[in-house]
């Protein structure tokens, strides 16, 4: 079989003739970016052949200059003889994270913990001392003690546990401290320790397992203060930058278990960094709630995603049981509960139902609310008290930074804010974290393209102004783009510009997210106008101009007191159903009630999307504030 070599990781497998580069490299324990998971559309997975030859197919997206230099299309070339492979390191960017904590619990609409009832918490005990007549064990003695005390008719002991119990009475004459997770009649205990130690409840953690980023937070279980946050990037993306991307990767064998482990890899390099910040350990961790949309959440437990993209689109599980946290491979306390919080249907996830913990949603109101989450996809809920709706849009990772040549996250080093002047047509700029500019996230390119199209540099079709007008502006060929920042102004000396294919991104993005939230309106006989409050959340809702996503038809047009941001729900709300009884039942009544609705089957969405493809939008009246051609 021909004999693979990577570099400049230096590892060598091999592998049967055939066999293309990206799983090639697979078998050797690497990873090449596919961020369209292997379909070979993206042109992201550019390999160098060092030594050796390939065979490949034809590939679209490579310059000239590429293809004289050896570089291939991991995804589209076989190996067929031995051959060395050089392996770009990853972008810096994906080392680079910086995004917001979550709101604070007390905040959103009364979403405070009224009840505090965690998942798992720390009870102190006495154990009777061992006696001769009475032929009780250790167990038996521990279990009398604990069920009066817990109010249960049942506790589960696990292995682990029971193995740790005779040193631990010993070492402190039967005075213990057990973590324990109730459940009403039944309880499962978790560790035992020697003593009775300091007060407090215990260590719980939060997880928002996002397509794109995932958010660890450690949280005390006695008072509900967070110990600290960390966030990184699911290493996923190298798979597929959305998920029907990473379904279309888990469907070639082996692949289900290489995301499976990403996320895990993800996960715990993030709970060893909260660890540190908290001065805790993992095996400190004895519970922990995870919310992530349908996909992900298949993905986390090794569940083939197939079926999700497939009609009649049927996910294998939208609520799973508790499972420990060794079943899951998770690196905290092996008998750690971990408690995933229920979907509602194929792409609208947990995700969801924790982040309407914290809306208006979430209160027993007359008032008919709206959530927003921006992310790869965009999820819509609209409701009150009598009802509740929801549906997804696939509005692809334009709002963070993919697709868009010079897109980036909203990182230390995005260009966050742009403000076009109206006389020159030059931007101004902000960049996260001060210093020269890397690239532009989500908000930033709403800012542009809201000056361009508000200064007239810019048509309601996305096409730039090729009058010479503005300097900005460079035209080459058929293809316009403009420069927001100069090569001596960026960080590596290249231009920070947008071209009308970046435009076109976000304009579909945008298309999508207004047409399914107007539509979803029009089937209850309501209107934005009727919205008492319009929730936005997402990583980047923070930097985002209000009148800037309304002049571009993002967001409707409507009084800006009726919107919020609640940066990110989904670990709010996860935080919330990890503290307390009374959130776990509402998140899992929201789960119940809610009305799931497939855009796919909805006559007139495809009408909506494409009339709502311009800016703002083609009926002006719908926005009658905004002004093209005017600052």
């Amino acid at each position: 079989m021909p004999k693979v070599t990577f570099l400049p990781a230096g590892k060598s497998v091999e592998v049967p003739h055939g066999t293309n580069i990206s799983d090639a490299a697979m078998l050797a324990g690497l990873t090449v970016s596919q961020p369209c998971g292997g379909k070979g559309t993206c042109g992201k997975c550019l390999v160098k052949v060092a030594e050796g030859q390939v065979e490949s197919r034809p590939a679209t997206r490579m310059t000239e200059e590429e293809r004289a230099d050896g570089c291939v299309h991991a995804c589209l070339s076989a190996v067929t003889s031995d051959v060395t492979i050089l392996i770009p390191e990853p972008s810096a960017a994906l080392r680079d994270v910086h995004l917001d904590d979550a709101i604070d619990p007390t905040e959103g609409g009364g979403a405070g913990i009224a009840d505090l009832s965690p998942l798992s918490t720390q009870v102190r005990v006495t154990v009777p001392g061992p006696a001769l007549e009475d032929g009780l064990s250790d167990l038996d003695r521990l279990d009398r003690v604990m069920k009066p005390l817990l109010g249960a008719s049942r506790v589960q002991y696990p292995l682990p546990f029971i193995r740790k119990l005779a040193e631990a009475l010993r070492s402190s004459g039967g005075d213990v401290t057990v973590d324990v997770a109730a459940g009403g009649a039944h309880a499962r205990a978790i560790d035992v320790r020697g003593g009775h130690g300091e007060d407090g409840g215990g260590l719980g953690m939060a997880v928002d397992l996002g397509t794109t980023t995932i958010s660890v937070q450690f949280v005390n279980l006695g008072d509900g203060r967070v110990l600290s946050t960390r966030n990184g990037y699911n290493d996923q993306i190298l798979c597929g930058l959305d998920v029907i991307s990473r379904i279309n990767y888990a469907a070639k064998p082996g692949r289900l278990e290489d995301l499976k482990a990403k996320v895990l890899a993800s996960v715990n390099r993030l709970v060893r960094e909260a660890c540190g910040d908290a001065g805790a350990s993992p095996g400190d961790v004895t519970s922990c709630a995870l919310s992530g949309n349908t996909v992900m959440t298949h993905l986390l437990l090794g569940l083939p995603p197939e079926n999700i993209r497939l009609a009649p689109y049927t996910p294998t599980a939208l609520g799973v049981p508790l499972f420990t946290a060794s079943e899951l491979g998770l690196d905290i306390h092996e008998n750690a509960l971990v408690r995933i919080s229920p979907c509602v249907g194929s792409y609208v996830g947990g995700d969801i139902t924790a982040g309407m913990l914290v809306t208006d949603l979430a209160q027993d109101r007359e008032e008919v609310s709206l959530l927003l989450d921006i992310g790869t996809n965009g999820e819509i809920v609209l409701g009150s008290r009598d009802f509740l709706m929801t549906c997804a849009c696939s509005a692809g990772p334009a709002f963070e930074g993919g697709g868009i040549d010079c897109g980036m996250r909203a990182t230390t080093g995005a260009i966050d804010r742009v403000t076009v002047d109206p006389g020159t047509g030059m931007a101004t700029y902000s960049v996260i974290g001060g210093g020269r500019p890397a690239g532009i996230c989500g908000s930033g390119l709403i800012d542009l393209v809201a000056g361009l199209f508000l200064t007239g540099l810019l048509d309601s079709s996305g096409r730039l102004d090729r009058n010479g007008v503005c300097k900005a502006i460079e035209v080459n060929g058929r293809r316009a783009f403009y420069t927001v920042a100069g090569a001596d102004e960026t960080r590596d000396g290249t231009l920070v510009r947008i071209s009308e294919t970046d435009i076109d991104n976000l304009m579909r993005a945008k298309a999508a997210i207004y047409s399914a939230a107007s539509l979803m309106l029009s089937q209850t006989g309501l209107s934005f106008t009727d919205l008492s409050s319009f929730s936005v959340a997402g990583g980047f809702g923070k930097h985002l101009d209000l009148d800037k996503a309304i002049a571009i038809g993002l967001l409707p047009d409507i009084p800006l007191e009726r919107f919020r941001y609640i940066g990110n729900a989904s670990l709010a709300g996860t935080r919330l159903a990890l503290l307390s009884k009374g959130h776990r039942e509402r998140q899992q009544e929201f789960a119940s009630r809610m009305t799931y609705m497939d855009l796919s089957s909805w006559p007139g969405y495809m009408d909506a999307y494409t009339a709502a493809l311009f800016l703002p939008h083609t009926d002006r009246t719908l926005f009658p504030s905004v002004r093209a051609g005017k600052a």
